[in-house]
């Protein structure tokens, strides 16, 4: 038996492997030096070192600067106290904007799945635009309105402004469980005489639960992660994490920035992990 592949088939795997390549080959990279012993040159491999997580942890406050484990003779020499307030602020805006999109999103969902009402097709067409649009183009159009409004540029700004695109995010993945819902529990609910408010605290409510706590999760992914439009809407003392590492970046590579790219990395990848295995289908 031949293994031998044809022409078109060779290519078709080499094209396969060049992509995840060009697609992986750069994040392997990141892992790999944020481990680089080589304070100097971040390029140039001089041996393995935990440091640079540990200078990370340091300056986040989970543990103390004055440790062995920090480095405390050169700390501040690649550390920058304000990696810790950036962190704390990209929590509070992820949590705080998350936690209003849920709500928002989870009544557009029912709202869109249970009842008709004028302008319905409209309305679905305009939840999914911040979606679509380029992040850019959201940001600049938030900036004009919260200048328009006079509104001060802060935490408060960055959660309403994240809000207005995670709402959509969390329709779609609410409005996608309610579509695979079996309504003939609802109805057996009404049939029983329960009232619409307890069919849905005591049937409904139940079977949203995964997607809404999906849905949340995902938010807290998205907004965590988000440079574009933080960047437009953040005033001064409410610098989120990514906008903290853009501007570290154009100063300088430090080592210290690749331990923070892993360690976003792998907690982003958790809570997506997470929120999948909580959407996963369920036998009823």
């Amino acid at each position: 038996m031949s293994l031998r592949l044809s022409p078109l088939k060779a290519a078709l795997l080499a094209h396969l492997w060049l992509f995840f390549l060009f697609l992986y080959l750069p994040i392997a990279m990141l892992v790999v030096y944020s481990f680089n012993d080589n304070a100097v040159s971040m390029m140039t491999w001089n041996g393995f070192t935990f440091d640079w997580y540990w200078r990370v942890l340091s300056n986040i406050g989970l543990i103390n600067p004055s440790s062995d484990l920090a480095g405390s003779g050169n700390l501040q020499l690649y550390s920058d106290p304000n990696l810790g307030p950036a962190a704390l602020n990209s929590v509070i805006v992820a949590l705080g904007s998350a936690s209003l999109a849920t709500v928002i999103g989870t009544l557009s969902a029912l709202g869109l799945a249970r009842c008709t009402f004028p302008g319905k097709l409209a309305y679905r067409t305009a939840l999914y635009l911040p979606i679509v649009i380029p992040d850019i183009v959201l940001g600049i159009a938030l900036l004009v309105f919260l200048a328009a409004l006079s509104f001060p540029l802060g935490r408060v700004s960055v959660i309403l402004a994240h809000t207005v695109f995670l709402a959509s995010y969390v329709t779609v993945v609410v409005g996608a469980r309610l579509a695979g819902m079996n309504t003939a529990l609802e109805e057996a609910s009404a049939d029983l005489g329960a009232s619409p408010w307890i069919t849905f605290w005591r049937v409904t409510f139940p079977q949203l639960v995964p997607g809404i706590v999906g849905g949340f999760l995902l938010s807290v992914v998205i907004s965590f992660d988000d440079l574009v439009i933080a960047y437009f809407t953040s005033g001064v003392g409410a610098t989120t994490l990514p906008v903290y590492l853009f501007g570290a970046i154009k100063r300088n590579v430090s080592p210290e920035i690749n331990a923070i790219s892993v360690l976003m990395m792998l907690l982003s990848m958790v809570i997506v992990a997470l929120a999948l295995w909580l959407r996963r289908p369920t036998r009823t």
